[in-house]
């Protein structure tokens, strides 16, 4: 129950550290998407070149309209006949000309006005209210005709207006200036005297509006019959191709093409924020998913956790600074800067602090990053590659100083993949040398930067990277040293205790490395008495004939006190030191326990017990197992393989029936594997080979029994 508690509060707290790692992965990405974006119109002078970020195919509009105009070459407009103008105004000028002469030279006069003044003052009257001018003789001449005559004149002029104007066809607004002349020249043929002067100065004075008109809808719908004919011109935008140079002036063609690039949107915080919240959420669930079924014991580990996280956020924000540096003012020089981010760098730290495998995971999350970040599919292909590079050289680790062989292969891919990339796209060699170059510092960059941050991360999160088991698995280490000097047999059977550990992890898929450093450093306590140990007795005497067997289990248990207090001191890792504590767990040390109940009935088992904890992980577990088994399998000699694993299987299950696996997780499979593991192992080891006679003797003292 308590360990679900715990579990459920370890839950908890890696709930709220993925939550808070999201938020800043979210903001960190957020704000450099928005910082780098530039708001562009028509119009506007651009801020930055802007190069085509992928290849596409867009309408060339000049050339588009040029096919357009020339297929409207011979278009007409389509005109309808119109007379809402021309009656309210054409027309209705005329008429009010002649119902105002009608009125006055026909109308009634005055009575004040006598007959000797009447012409005069009909003329008086005409030249008021008529809008043309004429003679007084002309005025005086209109205001003796007949009503016969005036009728004709007035019929006259509507008939000449309307022949002109309607009858014709109608007359549009760019022919109007034609139809007056066509007017004036009628009645210049037909008429003399004062109808000549009337209806030539009444022509010369009326506003004329079109009797035709474009019929809008019409005309567009037969211009857009015509337009679907014609096919668009398309020409190709090649990727890298300049759209707009820095400080030029951004026309609506270029306009377009940053539209379908995604330049030319509105900044929109939400939709950034939107957009790549969406992103991170799968990215984040497709590593818990992974690690919850592949790397179950560092996914409960919240230190470990926390380590991750804080590699991706490192890397990101370290990816947006190179990007933001401008190397050259040339665009195309400048882009090559990609090639500098350090994703080989994520990748070796996860190689390094947790397993290749798992690194070769994390590389494609870091590929993804610089896909993101870049836009640009070239930049993802390099990030795999160097980090899949910088994940295989982990492999053969051995040193801290191997990190820097693995930036020269890291360089020497680089720059392979980047010239062979360039050549395939045809980019100009200017541009391939740089980017080659910074593929060189890319490998450099790495590989300085992981070793920078790994003694940082060790020290801050109290980790053990694999690169620090490596050194501590050095013969040369003082320990070791002191170990191989004082106690040799010791030695020995630490070297094939981490052998079999080592190769039964891999069975299991647990940390092979940590079992082999752990198996060489667990029973570094035996310095203090080694010649108490039969693998250090060479001269045939055994100090525990001379003393009780509950002094013998005093000794022989101090050993793990010893070798825990010799590994504080020498500050190995933690996780090396609880291996030392549990390596023999609670066991029995039945041998004496046997021997001191030959000699008294009153035995407690307790007192022949190891008071340490039982094995915690894995590891701890395959190396108690892995140092039993080593110890009784070699006074076995002349056993078959078959009765070697038998034997193996009954030392396991004794363990297991002892409950020294009760708090780990191993399983029954495990076990199974484990106990088959050994077995191929030890038989290699130990096979049977010809018995020559100056052996015999050494045989026979080597089948004593062998007490730990």
């Amino acid at each position: 129950m308590d360990r679900q508690i715990w579990r459920k509060k370890e839950n908890k707290k890696l709930f709220l550290w993925c939550a808070l790692f999201f938020a800043a992965l979210l903001g960190v990405l957020t704000i450099y998407f928005v910082s780098t974006r530039e708001e562009l119109s028509v119009g506007q002078v651009s801020g930055s070149d802007v190069q085509a970020n992928r290849y596409m195919t867009v309408e060339d509009k000049t050339a588009t309209k040029a096919k357009e105009d020339l297929a409207l070459e011979n278009f007409e407009d389509i005109y309808t006949l119109n007379l809402d103008d021309y009656n309210n105004m054409t027309l209705a000028s005329v008429s009010n000309f002649f119902n105002v002469v009608e009125d006055i030279v026909f109308g009634e006069v005055p009575a004040d006005i006598d007959g000797e003044h009447i012409d005069s003052y009909k003329v008086s009257e005409l030249k008021s209210k008529s809008s043309i001018e004429l003679s007084d003789a002309d005025w005086y001449d209109l205001t003796t005709y007949s009503r016969e005559d005036f009728n004709n004149l007035n019929h006259d002029a509507l008939a000449i207006l309307s022949q002109v104007m309607v009858n014709s066809g109608g007359v549009a607004e760019e022919n109007l200036a034609q139809a007056k002349n066509a007017i004036l020249a009628e009645i210049n043929n037909n008429y003399t005297a004062t109808k000549l002067d009337v209806l030539e100065e009444l022509f010369n004075d009326i506003p004329y509006y079109a009797t035709l008109k474009v019929d809008t809808e019409a005309t567009e719908t037969a211009k857009a019959k015509i337009l679907a004919t014609v096919t668009p011109v398309y020409r190709t935008i090649l990727k890298g191709e300049m759209i707009v140079s820095k400080g030029q002036v951004i026309t609506e063609e270029q306009y377009d093409i940053l539209y379908l690039m995604g330049y030319a949107d509105e900044v929109n915080i939400s939709k950034i924020a939107g957009s790549l919240a969406i992103i991170l959420l799968v990215l984040l669930g497709i590593t818990i998913i992974y690690m919850r079924t592949f790397c179950k014991d560092k996914y409960r580990d919240l230190g470990y956790m926390q380590i991750l996280m804080l590699t991706v956020l490192v890397l990101v924000i370290l990816d947006e600074l190179i990007l933001s540096v401008t190397v050259s003012p040339s665009a195309d020089i400048s882009a090559q800067i990609g090639f500098l981010l350090p994703s080989a760098m994520g990748t070796m730290l996860v190689a390094t602090l947790f397993n290749p495998n798992m690194a070769v995971f994390f590389n494609g999350i870091f590929a993804i990053f610089a896909g993101i970040l870049t836009g640009d599919v070239q930049f993802v292909l390099l990030s795999l590659i160097s980090g899949m590079v910088g994940a295989i050289g982990i492999i053969r680790l051995t040193e801290r100083s191997d990190l820097y062989k693995t930036a020269l292969y890291i360089a020497l891919i680089n720059v392979i993949a980047i010239g062979a990339w360039g050549i395939l796209n045809r980019t100009i060699w200017d541009v391939i040398w740089v980017g080659m170059l910074f593929g060189i510092l890319n490998g450099v960059f790495s590989a300085v930067l992981t070793l920078g941050l790994l003694p940082l991360i060790e020290s801050m999160f109290g980790v053990t990277t694999s690169i620090k088991l490596l050194e501590l698995s050095n013969p040369n280490q003082p320990l070791l040293k002191k170990l191989m000097l004082e106690a040799p047999g010791t030695y020995h059977h630490s070297v094939m205790v981490g052998n079999l550990g080592e190769a039964a992890a891999e069975a299991v898929g647990a940390d092979g490395l940590i079992v082999r450093v752990g198996a060489y450093y667990h029973d570094i306590g035996k310095i203090k008495r080694p010649y108490f140990f039969t693998e250090n007795q060479f001269n045939g005497e055994n100090p525990h004939d001379k003393i009780s067997p509950t002094l013998s289990a005093l000794i022989i248990t101090s050993h793990v006190k010893d070798g825990v207090e010799m590994a504080t001191e020498a500050k190995l890792p933690p996780m090396i030191i609880d291996m030392i504590a549990q390596h023999h767990g609670n066991s029995l040390i039945s041998y004496f326990y046997q021997k001191a109940k030959e000699t008294d009935e009153e035995v407690r088992e307790e007192d022949y017990r190891y008071e340490q904890p039982k094995p915690q992980t894995k590891e701890a577990a395959i190396l108690m197992m892995a140092d039993t088994v080593e110890a009784a399998v070699r006074s076995k000699t002349g056993a078959t393989p078959g009765q070697i694993e038998g034997f193996i299987r009954t030392l396991i299950k004794g363990k297991l029936n002892d409950g020294q696996f009760d708090e780990c997780d191993l399983t029954f499979k495990d076990l199974d594997k484990i106990a088959e593991t050994f077995g191929r192992v030890i038989n290699g080891m130990y096979h049977k080979r010809i018995e020559y006679p100056a052996e015999k003797t050494m045989l026979a003292a080597e089948n004593k029994a062998k007490t730990k």
